[in-house]
């Protein structure tokens, strides 16, 4: 009784973890096709990787996509602005989200 309880634990558990992936997948898809449509005109991808950066923390990431947002009037929704933020996060940053 006790091994089946925990195949089921295991079975659930890895149903989350792998639903979980293709939603960060599809957000970070999101996320780059918006990064590509309105960001690339201002800058490419080696400001994100350039010694002296000013981003230092997930916040500092997601101030400054707001930032760029705002300068460019793309009027990126909530849920836009999280998809470009993370996209970056898992593509150049990696920081633990605060």
């Amino acid at each position: 009784m006790n091994v089946i309880k925990r195949i089921g634990t295991v079975v659930v558990l890895s149903i989350g973890i792998f639903g979980m992936a293709s939603v960060n997948a599809s957000d970070n898809d999101q996320g780059k096709q918006l990064y590509d449509k309105n960001c690339q005109g201002c800058h490419d991808t080696r400001i994100h990787t350039r010694p002296n950066r000013i981003i230092h923390t997930y916040g500092d990431l997601a101030n400054r996509v707001k930032f760029c947002d705002a300068q460019v009037q793309a009027g990126y929704t909530e849920e836009q602005l999280k998809a470009v933020t993370d996209y970056l996060n898992s593509a150049f940053y990696n920081f633990v989200k605060e």
